[in-house]
């Protein structure tokens, strides 16, 4: 908080000042700044786990995004001889990045929110998800960019296979490829999202729309941009063919539904320390406070060691407000780290106690 700290924030990976009696050196030195000491708590166990959780997300999907629409174009290299041909106009690719697909994961690393600030300070081990022990590691990277060639190859050969032995342009070929991309990278964010707000409903179908728009009056003026091929009314008699919106369904849920599958049984079979956070989140705020004050009383005893959440117990489930207060032992916790572990041995042994002090009384 003082001139004398100076070097020491700028050596650091991250420097936190405090605007204090000591002057303002090291918060202009600094990379964040906060007034009080105690804030120090909501800025690392809240706003450093969103921050980190959000661009841990937005960079790996844009790797995916590009590995998914990128391998369009080189799947349609094994039928043009490796030309450098491409079966989408070229305006329209360039502004499917930089228009159609480039304002959501940008939100979605501003304002998604995996677990609310009131689980995160309650239960402090969630902060532990991060580097190195979370969920976003060389692993997670590695599956999405297999997705994206799994997608890809979904969103290429089903139009390929419906196209086939047709008499149909390379630009009417190309349309459907470029739509269900478009529905396909926009809906797998949509279920990456942990948090939606009004904001992502307006920017995905925003996105959708100025895709439409764009594309039907790009197609209706652009008489001659690439000859001998030229997209003019492509997407407007696209959109009169049945076969059209059948592609882009089917495309797009064979493309998604390993992704959606992978989450389900992720979720339902090892839950996550941050998926049952979540699970506090849709609690009755009273449940979800008595549970983390509940959790608390066990966390105070030297032996608890665990910090893996177990289920949370259901909302509509009386809460037990008695505390069983004898010494823990190792026998009454497994693992190595810290536990939300509430309903446990210990409640059902401090109701037979209280039941057993009551027949005494």
């Amino acid at each position: 908080d003082g001139a004398n700290d100076v070097n020491m924030i700028q050596a650091a990976d991250i420097g936190i000042g405090i605007s204090g009696q000591e002057g303002m050196q090291a918060v202009m030195a600094s990379d964040f700044a906060i007034s009080r000491f105690k804030h120090l708590k909501r800025l690392l166990l809240v706003h450093g786990h969103w921050c980190y959780t959000r661009l841990a997300n937005m960079v790996i999907y844009f790797f995916y995004k590009n590995v998914a629409y990128v391998n369009l174009l080189f799947w349609y290299q094994f039928f043009c001889g490796f030309t450098a041909m491409t079966m989408i106009d070229y305006w329209l690719m360039i502004f499917f990045n930089l228009f159609f697909t480039s304002t959501p994961p940008i939100l979605f690393g501003i304002f998604d929110k995996d677990v609310s600030a009131e689980v995160l300070q309650g239960v402090p081990e969630l902060y532990r998800t991060g580097q190195g022990k979370g969920e976003y590691n060389f692993l997670t990277f590695w599956i999405s960019i297999l997705d994206a060639f799994y997608q890809s190859l979904v969103c290429f050969f089903i139009p390929y296979l419906a196209y086939q032995d047709s008499d149909v342009d390379i630009f009417t070929f190309g349309t459907p490829l470029n739509t269900v991309a478009l529905f396909t990278i926009l809906l797998h964010l949509a279920i990456e999202i942990k948090s939606w707000t009004v904001v992502h409903w307006i920017i995905m179908l925003g996105s959708v729309a100025l895709y439409f728009i764009v594309t039907l009056a790009y197609s209706a003026v652009c008489v001659t941009c690439n000859p001998p091929s030229n997209p003019y009314w492509i997407l407007q008699s696209q959109m009169a063919d049945p076969m059209f919106y059948l592609i882009c369904t089917l495309s797009t849920v064979v493309a998604l539904l390993p992704r959606y599958t992978f989450h389900v049984l992720k979720n339902s079979v090892a839950p996550s320390p941050l998926l049952q956070g979540r699970q506090l989140d849709r609690m009755e705020p009273s449940t979800r406070d008595q549970w983390i004050k509940e959790w608390r009383g066990f966390r105070g005893g030297p032996l608890v060691k665990r910090y893996e959440l177990s289920d949370p117990p259901s909302p509509t489930r009386a809460t037990p407000v008695d505390f069983f207060t004898e010494s823990l032992t190792d026998a009454d916790f497994m693992g190595d780290d810290n536990s939300l572990n509430v309903i446990t041995d210990n409640h059902h042994r401090a109701v037979q106690y209280d039941d057993n002090l009551f027949r005494k009384l």
